[in-house]
């Protein structure tokens, strides 16, 4: 994630952050059509449980980054109407050997489903609160960081604001980082579209069929599996505090991912 401490004995270095404002006159369309690609993987959240044969719902390190607060619990989430809700609750669990003052919930596809290159995209709605942090993000498979793409990051008390970014390994003691910041409607009020198209040769990310920025330094070349999450708290969102609203809902219509047609990555 974008502010991450030090993880696996790293440290971090994370690149300045662009900001770029919202502005529907100087909005640039998708590079190819969505019938370029070939769909790989799909959950539409269309039964009322979690497919256990795509999602786990635990984090495949087990362990608290960024100190964060919550404890990631596998019932904090609730699927109808095709749509899941990750949960967040000021509910008191003991995770990673410690009593967290918080709950919430994390699925991934480690071990299940993994991919070099490609479409990365999700549909949700995200929930508001200083200390609420809901993201999608890639790790590689077999296990590791850095890399990392984090898809979309958004911090609950600036739910207008997205956060796009992607890490490396700059030596074998410090990683680095690329990301843009992009302000637009507030991202709590209804359901938008974040994507990467990730090729050999850049990253691009796009926002409701925009493209909002690309990156071409560093792009990682080996297959990554999906992390959907909301974290409470931590060095970067800060911790909730009394205009906080519990319970807090991450809201996902659905997950997809293509590959380029006639790539075969």
């Amino acid at each position: 994630m974008k502010h991450r401490a030090i993880l696996l004995g790293l440290a971090v270095v994370v690149a300045a952050a662009v900001v770029a404002f919202y502005d529907p006159g100087k909005r640039v369309p998708v590079v190819g059509p969505i019938s370029d690609w070939r769909l790989t993987f799909s959950e539409e959240f269309s039964s009322p449980v979690i497919d256990p044969t795509k999602w786990n719902r635990q984090d495949s390190f087990g362990i608290v980054r960024n100190q964060e607060l919550q404890a990631y619990l596998p019932d904090a989430f609730e699927v109808s109407g095709g749509t899941l809700k990750i949960r967040g609750t000021r509910q008191s669990a003991y995770y990673d050997g410690a009593e967290r003052e918080f709950s919430s919930g994390i699925l991934t596809t480690y071990q299940k489903f993994s991919q070099r290159y490609g479409r990365f995209e999700i549909r949700c709605k995200v929930p508001t609160g200083r200390g609420l942090w809901p993201a999608f993000w890639l790790l590689p498979e077999p296990l590791g960081w850095p890399p990392e793409i984090d898809v979309m990051e958004v911090l609950g008390h600036a739910p207008n604001e997205v956060h796009m970014t992607h890490h490396w390994l700059k030596s074998p003691e410090e990683t680095d980082s690329n990301g843009k910041d992009w302000r637009g409607p507030n991202f709590s009020e209804d359901f938008h579209i974040f994507a990467v198209e990730w090729s050999p040769d850049s990253i691009r990310w796009q926002i409701d069929g925009f493209e909002r920025f690309k990156s071409d330094n560093h792009i990682p070349d080996l297959p990554m599996y999906l992390i959907v999450n909301l974290a409470i708290g931590g060095t970067w969102p800060g911790s909730p505090d009394e205009s906080t609203s519990f319970p807090a809902f991450f809201e996902i219509d659905y997950i997809r991912v293509y590959e380029h047609a006639g790539d075969g990555h």
